[in-house]
């Protein structure tokens, strides 16, 4: 057989598994899928439509309840594609049905991109560059010789929300410290525009338009972003000519749906979050294209490097790549030595707006440490918020010894907290670092949390409790083995803070970023 015949033949093997797998899963899928479905079928060739539906009619009531695992958030095992197959049969439909869609999809979304009337971030309306101006002047001029970096994000710390990005805001702090005049931009499309102080930061915000005009009076020594976004580079790309740009990639921003399956709760959001990856996919690769692409990308792990190639199906040269972990201000969180009787105090201060972090595991953790003799005998203290904080409230709402606190607050009274307690529970579905545990450590609490993700890059069985994915049980173990252990508490106390200023700690990171981004006084004029 000929090498066309064998390629024409395999086409027509594929398409019939195709069909057969369709037909098994397509009668049980909920309703925001079976919209999906239905486009794409409408795309098909008369003829495929008309053998998939006789396939329907054929099936017996024992199909796979594929639709019924993604309404709960569960993974799906390949079998759920059919019976008759093998893994590896399973495994290429599945790869070259998805390449074929995707690029069909990609085409599309181009047509009607090109339709669409971009806004034109040129920076040259009035009133932005008399904003712009009045920024420049309330935040100081550049010295000459002096290191200038231009901070772009979404959202930024501000009285009452200093949950937004703080993470940044402390590198913003240290890059002033190291001399360099730091100018902050909050760019979002229902960003107000206005100009504010936080800490000691001069920050101007807006839809674009200012941080347009904002480029084209100011030539920066370098200029970053946090979790850029399609909107962002929508200002930032046709603004860059002349500026050098490193652009840090954090988590969401490039993360397939499939990592975040466990938050998905409908149909309708599976679908949203398909199409929104896909495109995901297609903005990054249009990003490392563009002639004023990033000099450097900037990853906060290894794990998350590798794993956020496989997600956006490219390859970014390494040459092109830095790998530096978020900061972990060892200053502000200081280590301060632990008495025996702090493993009694257990600390949850996190977000519980999905469960990506978490909080429904917290909550299963606390109740089976109710069941034990060692629940009297411990304090535990948590704040946050989120739509699933509430789980919190319902089911401790009567223990004394469970303080519930919803609300935010700031690093500065996070750190106050952590010289109190000596346990901090901080499970994790999803981490790409995890930097509230690693504040915490650096204070010295010992960390209760998962070997998922990245958390195995940053923490061992030294310095946590590390149990596996969704392990309540190892993790309420290794906790009543520190209640049973003081010695045992103190030295991994000890071991995590030590873990963290060596991996973490200024040094480790932003002293990097400025030597990286030019930003040190020895560099500025390289």
């Amino acid at each position: 057989m000929s090498a066309k015949k064998k390629v024409n033949t395999g086409i027509r093997s594929a398409r019939r598994l195709t069909i057969r797998a369709a037909s098994a899963v397509a009668g049980k899928l909920p309703g925001g899928v079976k919209r999906l479905a239905k486009n794409v079928a409408r795309k098909l060739p008369q003829d495929t439509v008309t053998k998939l539906r006789s396939s329907i009619r054929e099936q017996p009531g024992s199909a796979p309840l594929i639709g019924e695992s993604i309404k709960q958030g569960h993974l799906l095992p390949l079998a759920a594609a059919g019976s008759t197959y093998s893994q590896e049969e399973i495994s290429t439909f599945l790869q070259y049905e998805l390449a074929y869609l995707k690029e069909a999809y990609r085409q599309a979304t181009e047509r009607l991109d090109a339709l669409k009337q971009p806004e034109l971030f040129d920076g040259l309306d009035e009133e932005s560059a008399h904003r712009v101006e009045e920024y420049l002047n309330s935040a100081g001029p550049i010295e000459p010789g002096q290191a200038s970096h231009l901070v772009v994000v979404e959202m930024y710390p501000r009285e009452g929300q200093e949950y937004g990005n703080g993470f940044v805001h402390r590198r913003v702090k240290l890059y002033q410290e190291a001399g360099a005049k730091v100018h902050v931009a909050v760019v979002s499309p229902r960003a107000e525009r206005e100009i504010f102080e936080y800490d000691g930061v001069r920050v101007i915000a807006g839809q674009g338009h200012e941080l347009a005009a904002l480029l084209k009076q100011t030539r920066y020594t370098s200029i970053s972003t946090h979790f850029m976004t399609e909107y962002v580079w929508s200002v930032l790309a046709p603004n860059l000519e002349g500026q050098t740009f490193y652009c840090y990639i954090h988590g969401f921003e490039a993360r397939r749906w499939v990592r975040s399956l466990h938050n998905y709760r409908s149909g309708d959001v599976l679908e949203r979050e398909l199409a929104a990856s896909i495109r995901r996919q297609q903005f990054w690769r249009n990003v490392i294209a563009h002639p004023n692409a990033p000099k450097k990308f900037i990853f906060v792990s290894n794990w998350w490097y590798e794993a956020a190639q496989e997600d956006l199906e490219l390859r970014i040269p390494r040459q092109k790549v830095e790998i530096i972990h978020n900061l972990v201000d060892t200053g502000l969180f200081k280590y301060v030595e632990k008495s025996p009787e702090q493993r009694f105090k257990i600390l949850w201060v996190r977000t519980a707006n999905n469960f990506n972090y978490g909080s429904d595991i917290a909550v299963r953790v606390l109740k089976e440490l109710r069941e034990t003799p060692y629940w009297t005998q411990l304090e535990v203290k948590v704040i946050g918020d989120g739509r699933y904080f509430g789980e919190f409230e319902a089911t401790f709402a009567e223990d004394e010894n469970v303080e519930i606190e919803r609300g935010f607050i700031n690093q500065e009274e996070i750190a106050r907290l952590h010289r109190q307690y000596g346990l901090f529970l901080v499970p994790t579905r999803l981490d790409t670092q995890g930097v509230s545990r690693d504040e915490a450590m650096a204070s010295g609490l010992v960390p209760i949390t998962n070997a998922v993700a990245a958390v195995p890059e940053f923490v061992g069985n030294d310095e946590a409790i590390l149990a596996g994915p969704e392990d309540v049980q190892g993790m309420v173990s290794g906790i009543v083995g520190l209640l049973k252990h003081p010695d045992r508490f103190l030295q991994m106390s000890r071991a995590a803070a030590s873990r963290v200023a060596g991996q973490s700690g200024p040094t480790q990171t932003v002293a990097k970023e400025i030597k990286l981004m030019g930003l040190a006084p020895e560099t500025a004029n390289q």
